[in-house]
């Protein structure tokens, strides 16, 4: 009878258990050598932009979640980031280091992993000629988002008539995704030669007067916290700043993060020639949509009276490039 007992209670608990786990589920298990932080940013870009956060316990992380539809988020590591394609009860395993991730699952994130272990062994001179041929010939892929974005978008020397001819290779769902509807739309609109409003709140949640910089050249500086190469270029700025210390010039940062609590903690350089700006809406930040910013991090520098002088100077040549301005000023 005990025996009897004992069976049934063992069969309702695996029963139970079965009933619990959710197979419309998507998983992501992932162990990175390397991991310094216990938390990761999911920026999530298809079916809508979002973010949140995966607390990692060591070198671990577990993240599960119900998706509504095919989707595609990106894990934001401090000196890396990763794409993952999730979609309804999948399950895919992050190994290996921080600078070097494997991932293994079905479908794109396969065909992603395959593509990057490939352009590793291509000469760099050649890598975006290689990735071009590979976005054309599989116009169908979700991983042509990535690759778009990673080798042509975030270039240095961005072409946007190869930008144009990438987008309008692909078939119709690809093309219509949030991510590359907003980029056909910055690549047709005209950035204008000036900068004249700017409505953006400070660290004490007021409103920042944009009127109020007057006599000083800006530099308008774009970033955000989920961002490794935007925060790196945060520090360089400070080298900057106390070069131009006796100089008529103000930073101006405004950040595209979504998380208030995130922007907080990594905009404490707050003085009054770095002025720290967030609207929390990211990428829909209107400055961000009106000047066509495509990738972070990005500047434009501007004339006390906002117009636009260049875009995307730093280090030695934007000081070199202020003290000439300056001193032509006082002639």
């Amino acid at each position: 009878m005990n025996k009897y007992i004992y069976s049934l209670i063992t069969f309702l608990a695996i029963l139970l258990c079965g009933c619990n786990e959710n197979k419309q589920d998507f998983t992501l298990k992932g162990k990175l050598q390397g991991l310094d932080s216990d938390t990761i940013i999911a920026c999530f870009q298809h079916p809508d932009y979002k973010l949140d956060t995966i607390v990692a316990i060591g070198e671990e992380f577990k993240y599960t979640f119900t998706p509504d539809t095919f989707t595609i988020f990106t894990l934001l590591f401090k000196q890396n980031e990763l794409p993952v394609f999730a979609n309804k009860g999948q399950q895919v395993e992050i190994k290996g280091t921080i600078e070097d991730p494997i991932i293994k699952g079905n479908d794109e994130n396969k065909q992603l992993a395959q593509v990057m272990e490939y352009l590793k062994n291509i000469p760099q001179h050649d890598v975006k000629h290689k990735v071009d041929s590979i976005i054309q010939t599989n116009s169908q892929s979700y991983i042509n988002l990535y690759l778009i974005d990673k080798y042509f978008v975030k270039d240095s020397q961005t072409d946007n008539e190869t930008i144009k001819k990438l987008i309008e290779s692909q078939i119709g769902f690809i093309k219509d995704t949030p991510y590359m509807s907003d980029l056909k739309n910055k690549l047709i609109a005209d950035p204008k030669q000036g900068i004249y409003s700017l409505n953006n709140k400070d660290r004490k949640g007021k409103t920042f007067k944009w009127s109020s910089l007057k006599k000083k050249y800006i530099l308008l500086d774009f970033w955000a916290s989920w961002n490794p190469e935007s925060v790196a270029e945060q520090d360089s700025l400070e080298r900057v700043i106390k070069a131009l210390s006796k100089e008529n010039f103000v930073v101006v940062s405004i950040s595209l993060d979504y998380d208030k609590q995130a922007w907080m903690k990594a905009s404490d350089r707050d003085t009054t020639q770095w002025i720290q700006l967030c609207d929390f809406k990211g990428w829909k930040n209107t400055t961000v949509e009106e000047q066509n910013i495509q990738s972070l991090p990005s500047n434009i520098l501007l004339t006390p009276n906002k117009q636009i002088i260049e875009r995307n100077i730093r280090g030695q040549k934007l000081i070199d490039k202020i003290k000439q301005l300056t001193k032509d000023d006082k002639r």
